[in-house]
């Protein structure tokens, strides 16, 4: 369409010509259409700068979507979408840039011939308005698709997030500092006797912990973490935590710290059941 608009254009200057005595109605039409070219350039001028900007984005986008393993299929997708829309755009933008080069060329050669068409005019007229909507539509796409790609960055920030908190709590302990009889009535602990030995008693973590729960803490293993009282045993699913090699117990300040060390622990439930 881009080369036949330039061919009607060639036409318009066969006729410009006629009328170069005095300023006629067809000459104060062409100076109109030269304007309206100019406007045209300054247009394609906004475009380019702002396809240069979606480039700059998508490069910034894809540089990060290569610096993390979470890769957002629907990012990619978008990312894709908009990169063949704006090499579809800027081949219509450059095109038409270069049409109006030769236009512009065309109406000063055809001036000094002195020729003008009133429906040629008005031809190039409709076609020229038609190659400018077309435009401002690949502007608006490009301005839509570039928001759009802003939303899902921060999408994916969050969830490089989430992916990092989910990585950290791979290598912590969910620890529950409680004492023993709240534990029991809340369905976090059980206890029994062995039948072999009255005396000897047996705990076991019996309820998951709810890692949104302000009361479980992630403690990362090697961390250290006060315990608001004096502890009494470790204990999760299988039962009791073995001091020295499960878990390191410190005194400072009056205050009971404990430590675990075992890294098998990462990801683990764990109760401190706290003295009465």
């Amino acid at each position: 369409m881009l080369r036949k608009t330039a061919f009607c254009f060639l036409l318009l200057g066969l006729f410009l010509s006629l009328f170069s005595c005095g300023p006629s109605e067809e000459e104060l039409m062409l100076a109109q259409f030269q304007t309206d070219l100019e406007i045209a350039n300054s247009a394609i001028d906004s475009l380019n700068y702002t396809v240069e900007s979606s480039n700059l984005l998508i490069d910034e986008m894809r540089a990060l979507v290569d610096s993390t393993q979470y890769v957002n299929d629907k990012l990619l997708e978008s990312v894709q979408k908009l990169s063949r829309e704006v090499r579809q755009w800027r081949q219509l933008a450059n095109e038409y840039q270069q049409n109006n080069k030769k236009l512009t060329t065309e109406i000063e050669r055809l001036k000094v011939e002195k020729q003008a068409d009133r429906q040629a005019i008005a031809q190039l007229r409709s076609q020229a308005d038609s190659l400018g909507g077309e435009l401002l539509d690949a502007h608006t796409s490009i301005r839509r698709q570039s928001d759009h790609i802003r939303e899902m960055e921060v999408d994916l920030a969050k969830a490089q997030d989430e992916v990092d908190e989910l990585r950290r709590g791979k290598t912590s302990v969910n620890l529950y500092v409680a004492t023993e009889q709240f534990l029991k009535e809340n369905g976090y602990l059980e206890t029994s006797r062995s039948p072999l030995s009255a005396f000897r008693k047996s705990f076991k973590l019996v309820k998951k912990l709810d890692p949104t729960d302000p009361a479980v803490r992630l403690v990362a293993v090697g961390e250290s973490v006060a315990l608001n009282g004096k502890l009494d045993r470790m204990v999760d699913r299988f039962g009791k935590l073995k001091k020295g090699n499960d878990f390191k117990l410190q005194k400072e300040a009056g205050q009971e710290t404990a430590t675990f060390v075992n890294e098998m622990l990462g990801g683990v439930d764990v109760l401190a059941v706290i003295k009465e």
